[in-house]
C-alpha cells in the first residue's frame, strides 16, 4: 500500500520518535528536511519564530487531507501544557464562537451541552435532504428527523434538544466503551465506522507508529481500555466558523507528558464528532526541545493534522476537499501562531 515516499516517511518519523540521544540532537532538522522536505529558508522561518505549514501526501488519497505546521517557540514546554489545558482562551481566535471543557473526574452531564446550538439554516437543510445525500452530519439521520415535528413552530428548539441528547450520549458511551461504541455515520450511502476508519486512518500514517509510539498509539485508537500511563484526558465541543458556516465538534484531548523519543511531550487531540465536512481527525503535538543548543528554554511545536473528508460524489467531493485543505492549513497556522503569540507575546 505505501509508495516509496511514504516508506521514506515512516523511516523518517520512527527515527524522529525512537531517537537516542546521538540521534536526538540531529533532530528535528532531519526530519524537516526529510521527510517534510522544508527548505533550508522554511527552517530558518522556523527558528526566528515564524510559523510554517505545508500540505503533505495523504495515505487517503482520495479522501485525506494531512497538512504540517511548525514554529520554535521561545518558552518552556510546560508553559505551553498549561496554556493548551485552558481551552477556553481559543475564543481568543475570533474563529471560535463558544468552547466549553469538560473532564472524565466527575460523571458528565446534560448541562454541559447546554449552550451548544446549531444553526438553523443546518437545520432548514437536514429537513429537505434526501436519503443518503445530506450534508449535516448525523449517525442515524432517518430515525432523527422522524422524532422532529418539522411542522411545528418550535422545530429549531426541538432539534437542538434532541442534538444535545444524542451528543451527551454518545458522550457517555465513549468515556465508557471508546470508539468501538460510537457505530457509524449512516448519512451517506456507505456507512462510516468510526473506529475502523480511525484505525485505518492511524495503521496507514507514519506520525503515531505502534512500534515507536505503542503506548499513545494504543490510546488513541482504544480509549479507555488502552489508556496510557500517566496519560491527562479532558473533552471539549467548540461551535466554530472558518468562513463556510458554524461547525459543530467535539473532541477528545489526551496529553502525554512522557512524551516519546525526541519529542518530550506529546499532545493529541481527536475528533470524536464534527457536524459537516470532515469524518475523522487527528491533531498531533510534538514539542521538541532544541538539542544543538541545549541551553536555550525554547522548544520546536510540530503538528500533524490527519483528516478525512465524507464520500461526496467526485465533483463535490474535490470542493470539499479543497475547503477542508485551506480550512486544515488556516486552523493549523493560526492554532499555532495562536500559541506562539500567548506564550511569547508575538
Amino acid at each position: 500500500m505505501t509508495s516509496s515516499v511514504l516508506q521514506a516517511g515512516i523511516f523518517a518519523f520512527a527515527v524522529f520518535l525512537g531517537a537516542s540521544d546521538v540521534c536526538a540532537q540531529r533532530q528535528p532538522e532531519v526530519f524537516f528536511k526529510d521527510k517534510i522536505e522544508l527548505s533550508d529558508k522554511e527552517i530558518q522561518q522556523m527558528d526566528q519564530g515564524r510559523v510554517v505549514t505545508k500540505v503533505l501526501a495523504s495515505a487517503d488519497k482520495k479522501y485525506g487531507v494531512l497538512v504540517f505546521g511548525g514554529v520554535y517557540i521561545n518558552a518552556t514546554i510546560e508553559q505551553f501544557a498549561t496554556s493548551y489545558r485552558d481551552v477556553k482562551t481559543l475564543l481568543e481566535d475570533k474563529v471560535y464562537l463558544d468552547v466549553h471543557a469538560f473532564d472524565v473526574t466527575g460523571p458528565t452531564t446534560l448541562s454541559d451541552f447546554d449552550h451548544l446550538s446549531f444553526d438553523h439554516k443546518d437545520i432548514d437543510a437536514l429537513q429537505k435532504c434526501k436519503p443518503h445525500h445530506c450534508d449535516l452530519q448525523v449517525f442515524d439521520v432517518e430515525a432523527f428527523k422522524n422524532q422532529i415535528n418539522w411542522n411545528s413552530n418550535e422545530k429549531y428548539e426541538q432539534f437542538n434538544k434532541l442534538a444535545r441528547q444524542r451528543i451527551f450520549a454518545g458522550m457517555t458511551k465513549y468515556i465508557s466503551g471508546g470508539l468501538r461504541v460510537l457505530g457509524s455515520y449512516t448519512d451517506r450511502e456507505n456507512p462510516f465506522n468510526l473506529y475502523e476508519n480511525m484505525k485505518s486512518m492511524l495503521d496507514a500514517s507514519y506520525y503515531l507508529p505502534p512500534d515507536k509510539a505503542g503506548s499513545i498509539y494504543r490510546h488513541v485508537l482504544d480509549y479507555p481500555d488502552g489508556k496510557a500511563l500517566g496519560a491527562i484526558d479532558f473533552f471539549y465541543w467548540e461551535d466554530i466558523d472558518f468562513g463556510e458556516g458554524p461547525t459543530i465538534r467535539v473532541n477528545h484531548v489526551s496529553m502525554f507528558p512522557e512524551g516519546v523519543g525526541a519529542a518530550k511531550y506529546v499532545i493529541t487531540n481527536k475528533q470524536l464528532y464534527a457536524s459537516r465536512f470532515i469524518r475523522i481527525a487527528l491533531q498531533v503535538f510534538y514539542c521538541v526541545p532544541d538539542t544543538l543548543h541545549p541551553d536555550n528554554k525554547g522548544f520546536y511545536l510540530i503538528e500533524m493534522n490527519d483528516s478525512r473528508v465524507p464520500e461526496f460524489g467526485s465533483l463535490k467531493l474535490s470542493v470539499v476537499r479543497r475547503i477542508a485543505t485551506e480550512k486544515g492549513v488556516g486552523s493549523t497556522r493560526d492554532i499555532l501562531n495562536l500559541y506562539l503569540g500567548r506564550l511569547t507575546g508575538k
